[in-house]
């Protein structure tokens, strides 16, 4: 007797069909969690090495607690280098930059981390110092010379070709104080430092930079360089605590990755959603696999009856089978993870348009190797095992008697209860009790357990539709068709896991869309409050609050009020903190322009605008309120210019900005907690009877070009935001059609196993007058019977499902999403169940249609 090795290569060739299938289905899981595993880690990568590589060579990183864009008093430099352990203190300014002959940006860049900065982002710096600290690779002319107040400049070769700036030439940059002169001396690769904004970024020495932008004397950041003796992480953090004593709470001193990994952080709840529905897909694939080992074993029902005669052991048999398993999930473990490579090219692509920052793709990590192979393997060895140990149950006598009627499993028969005891299970569990965040992982557990009790369902749901939906099918089919609807009674296990693909395709597409429906409808009604009024003006160097009268007088603006953006600490009762986003507003100008979106039972909202404007209160978001169970008259404390101040939270309003991590405050206490006045924003109400179109051109006309403004409609703003929303749901629905597409690899399979039962069955139907064309009919039907089944429960568990992942979200994230019925999903699910069946059964259908009369009767 052959090896079983051997025994599996040659069962495998004789149905490669099917085989191909098969292994279709692992390598499209495979490359789904593949491609997932190298597009997070990228992302993260690339994040924390821009952060990494700007700082160079530093140990330790100081900057101001309160992240307060005016900085901190350079005398600080000596208290840290008093610091035993300190080798070299290196000081720089981190400055927002527009070229004098650069017209401002005709609108905001928005990214999924919020606004994008645009402009040039300038470093103010000790050349002498820095090079310790910095490696800057020079493409063209000279570096900067000590002389820290001279008036030289480095860019960036890529921006400055793109700006037709030569080395030599004087550049012009926008300073508080009007227009400043800089010669260009030297270009640096982009590499290292020159990865900041994109490439947009220079350096200019450091006292000649305060002086143009009117910092003297301050600074933004110190990266500071350890002594050899300070060795090891034990090391660094005793030099990091003893700084933080030193400098004390105005001073925050953290690694120099650590800002990066914060940016990271807000990207873990996407990450997480990809690597949820990237195990989906594989989900999905296990149906394909356990189907087709099924098929296989019941085909060859007699064949292991021979071999179990001449002397094949149980234990052989079984073997066999997971033989046969373990080439095909090596195999399609391999090649998924090569066509996953491939694919996650194009979802870092997309990445790269949703964050506005290049991604480098990382090499193939051998964790995720491992992991993919693993899965790979494990899901085709888990799903065939069922298969294996059935047929290592077969007795000889019983496969050799002459086939009639399997009796039906108990999957079949009794199934239907444990699937409404998971689905019990997994309601009360999703929807009854709250999963905090750290335990994300169980709600998933649970969706997944949801799926499985539908698809134990799917059975009763089969035999309903079919009574139900076989007199329509023979309007549209004919006879045939009603011929075809009643065939998916004859193989009902078959059929179940077939339709169970489909029905998690579907779910998941539905589930997706009504997820994005909710933030859609949410963030759309937010944005019509906190984006009040008609013209919104930015302007990538900083604006004045005087600004506001002169954009009121106008012709056509009926109102203006500022908005400034302040990055926070809050100082939770715990000792950890947390970065919040401190919204300062002119209260009254604010409500003549946009309104606050109060929660219901928030009090009167003239009195709440009112207790704002007199200050020490601060309205919160419903995210904050949630998160941490903070209500009206609490208070929250948050690190401030003087110290720890503590707000009164005054009420609680729907705010989406910093993905709800904000608090709004009055513009008397950004003033005066924070000593700001500069405005991120104006937004403008317009005179009835006067368009945008016509305001924004004659605003751009008086301070568009003096002022370098940029005047968007709030109309265009919201539209490009919505958009932004649309597209972070891309890399998802990629990943669902991958879904779909092993479900309609598990019809395919499912549809030519049936033609090849039926063989003699429809060689007599041939025979008696059917046509090929009624064949190809029949099968057709077929088909759509399984694919209405699986798009009508696909859709019942798709809104079911996307209940609970709405639920989870708020539940973990704080979020108070109202759930909104994606119709439009809806009908695209069903439209693609139907359509995906229908392309499936093609192939079968024509291979049944085509068979000869005379050997389709005479095949055994």
């Amino acid at each position: 007797m052959s090896r079983p090795p051997s025994l599996a290569l040659r069962s495998l060739r004789a149905r490669l069909s099917r085989t191909v299938l098969t292994a279709l289905g692992v390598v499209l899981g495979v490359a789904v969690i593949m491609a997932v595993q190298i597009t997070n880690l990228s992302t993260l990568e690339s994040i924390t090495t821009l952060f990494s590589e700007a700082s160079g060579k530093a140990d330790l990183v100081v900057i101001s607690a309160s992240e307060d864009s005016q900085g901190f008093d350079e005398d600080v430099l000596r208290r840290i280098r008093s610091v035993s352990g300190v080798k070299t203190a290196v000081p720089s300014l981190h400055l927002q930059v527009l070229l004098a002959n650069e017209a401002a940006p005709s609108q905001l860049d928005l990214s999924l981390l919020g606004t994008v900065a645009g402009g040039l982002t300038v470093y103010g710096i000790d050349p002498a110092l820095d090079a310790e600290a910095r490696e800057y690779k020079i493409a063209a002319g000279q570096f900067l010379s000590p002389d820290l107040g001279a008036y030289d400049m480095v860019l960036v070769k890529d921006y400055a070709e793109s700006n037709e700036i030569e080395v030599g030439d004087d550049v012009r940059l926008v300073t508080p104080a009007g227009v400043e002169w800089v010669r260009l001396v030297g270009l640096l690769s982009k590499e290292g430092a020159g990865q900041l904004n994109n490439g947009a970024f220079g350096i200019l020495p450091l006292v000649a930079a305060q002086e143009m932008f009117s910092r003297s004397g301050d600074l933004d950041q110190v990266d500071i360089l350890a002594r050899a003796e300070v060795a090891g992480a034990a090391g660094l953090d005793q030099l990091k605590a003893a700084l933080q004593e030193r400098l004390g709470a105005d001073y925050s001193v953290t690694y120099p990755a650590t800002r990066g990994r914060r940016v990271t952080q807000m990207l873990q709840g996407y990450q997480l959603g990809l690597s949820f529905v990237s195990v989906i897909a594989v989900f999905v694939g296990a149906f394909l696999i356990y189907n087709a080992f099924w098929m296989t074993v019941a085909e060859r029902t007699r064949e292991i009856g021979m071999l179990r005669t001449v002397g094949m052991t149980r234990r052989q048999v079984m073997r066999q089978i997971l033989t046969e398993a373990s080439i095909l999930g090596v195999g399609g473990s391999v090649l998924g993870i090569g066509f996953g490579i491939l694919l996650s090219r194009g979802l870092i692509r997309l990445m790269e348009v949703l964050l506005a920052q290049e991604v480098k793709q990382v090499e193939v990590p051998l964790q995720g190797l491992a992991t993919s192979l693993l899965v790979g393997l494990g899901v085709t060895l888990a799903a065939a095992s069922i298969p294996a140990w059935q047929a290592g149950r077969i007795s000889p006598l019983e496969a050799l008697r002459i086939r009639g009627s399997p009796r039906e499993s108990w999957i079949i028969r009794r199934g239907w209860i444990l699937g409404f005891t998971l689905l019990a299970f997994s309601y009360v569990v999703l929807y009854r009790i709250p999963l905090p965040a750290d335990v994300s992982w169980m709600g998933h557990a649970f969706i997944l357990v949801l799926l499985l009790g539908g698809t134990l369902l799917v059975p009763v749901a089969v035999g309903l539709w079919e009574r139900v939906a076989r007199p329509w099918f023979g309007r549209v089919y004919g006879n045939e068709g009603q011929l075809g609807t009643r065939n998916t009674q004859r193989a009902k296990l078959r059929t179940t896991l077939t339709v169970a693909a489909l029905l998690v395709g579907v779910a998941m597409i539905l589930s997706i869309s009504a997820i994005m429906a909710a933030f859609t409808n949410d963030i759309s009604a937010w944005m019509e409050n906190y984006i009040g009024g008609d013209l919104y003006v930015y302007s990538t160097v900083p604006m004045r609050a005087d600004l506001a009268w002169r954009l009121e007088a106008v012709e056509g603006v009926a109102a203006a009020t500022p908005t400034r953006y302040h990055d926070v600490k809050r100082l939770k009762p715990d000792g950890e903190d947390e970065r919040l986003t401190f919204t300062g507003v002119d209260p009254f100008s604010y409500e003549s322009v946009a309104s606050f979106a109060f929660v219901s039972g928030q009090g009167d909202p003239d009195q709440l605008v009112g207790s704002l404007a007199a200050g020490d209160v601060v309205f919160i978001s419903s995210v904050l309120s949630e998160k941490y169970a903070l209500r009206q008259g609490d208070t929250i404390r948050l690190a401030t210019r003087r110290g720890a101040q503590d707000f009164e939270v005054a009420a609680v309003v729907v705010d989406f900005y910093n993905r709800g991590l904000v608090v709004q405050g009055s513009w008397k206490d950004l003033r005066r907690y924070f000593g700001l006045n500069d405005v991120s924003a104006f937004l403008l109400k317009l005179e009835p009877g006067y368009s945008a179109e016509e305001v924004q051109e004659r605003i751009d006309h008086l301070y568009g070009e003096r002022r370098h403004l940029t005047v968007e409609s709030n109309q265009a703003l919201k539209g490009r935001a919505l958009s932004l929303l649309a597209q972070t749901s891309s890399l998802f629905d990629v990943l669902a059609l991958i879904a779909i597409i092993v479900a309609a690899l598990g019809v395919v399979n499912t549809l030519t196993m049936n033609v090849m039962e039926r063989t003699q069955e429809i060689g007599m139907l041939r025979s008696v007058g059917m046509t090929r064309r009624q064949i190809g009919k029949m099968i057709l039907a077929e088909a759509a019977m399984m694919g209405l089944v699986g798009g009508s429960v696909g859709l019942v568990f798709g809104l079911f499902l996307s209940h609970a992942v709405l639920s989870t979200i708020n539940s973990m994230m704080g979020y108070e999403l109202t759930y909104a019925l994606p119709v439009q999903g809806i009908v695209v699910s069903l439209v693609i169940a139907f359509i995906v069946s229908q392309l499936a059964a093609l192939w079968p259908a024509r291979r049944a249609a085509e068979m000869q009369i005379i050997e389709a009767i005479q095949f055994e």
